[in-house]
């Protein structure tokens, strides 16, 4: 065989075998592009669903927040709406007729536990309603109800003054120690808000 023959066989089966590992090359260069193109696309899908679970939770966390802050205001202001109907409503009382008024002092009087000489205090708003010939009326049991000189600030009510000893029966005042009670009352009339 001749130097040249030996040359082209050689060339020839080189060829082939380079053209057997070009094909395999080929088909493994496919392979891990497929196998790269499903990690992507399965971390891909990881990356998203990570994505759309923490958007999810921040969204739950601030509907959240958002629903809290909305149900405090809105208890404040059912507690300010409360309080101002409360103090309104012991305001009333103070522009009541004489004889309807004069009944509930009288009911504070009835109800005072100081003994002796007990000075009453009223607001200038009273003077014509609340004497002193209307305390002594109201003077028994061992219990002298005087009126004082002085006058409280309040819209209305009494205050008892013994000695040491003083009891404000003003209606800001008993209407403030009854506070979370009519509240209560009035949640009956007015439902809470669902939350």
């Amino acid at each position: 065989m001749s130097l040249e023959a030996i040359l082209s066989k050689i060339q020839a089966e080189a060829g082939q075998k380079a053209e057997v590992i070009r094909e395999a090359a080929e088909k493994e260069k496919k392979a891990a592009l497929a196998k790269h193109a499903e990690e992507l696309k399965a971390r891909h899908g990881r990356d998203v669903e990570k994505i759309r679970s923490g958007i999810e939770e921040e969204h739950k966390r601030k509907e959240f927040h958002v629903r809290r802050e909305a149900a405090r205001k809105l208890m404040s202001a059912r507690r300010t709406m409360m309080d101002d109907a409360i103090g309104k409503a012991a305001g009333n009382l103070a522009s009541a007729g004489d004889a309807e008024y004069l009944e509930m002092i009288s009911s504070l009087l009835r109800g005072c536990d100081l003994s002796g000489k007990v000075e009453v205090v009223i607001s200038s708003a009273d003077e014509s309603r609340i004497t002193a010939g209307y305390l002594r009326k109201h003077s028994k049991d061992g219990r002298e109800f005087v009126l004082s000189e002085k006058r409280h600030d309040e819209t209305a009510g009494v205050i008892f003054i013994s000695g040491k000893i003083s009891q404000n029966g003003t209606f800001p005042m008993i209407a403030g120690l009854a506070h979370e009670d009519i509240v209560m009352m009035l949640s009956d009339l007015i439902p809470l808000e669902k939350t």
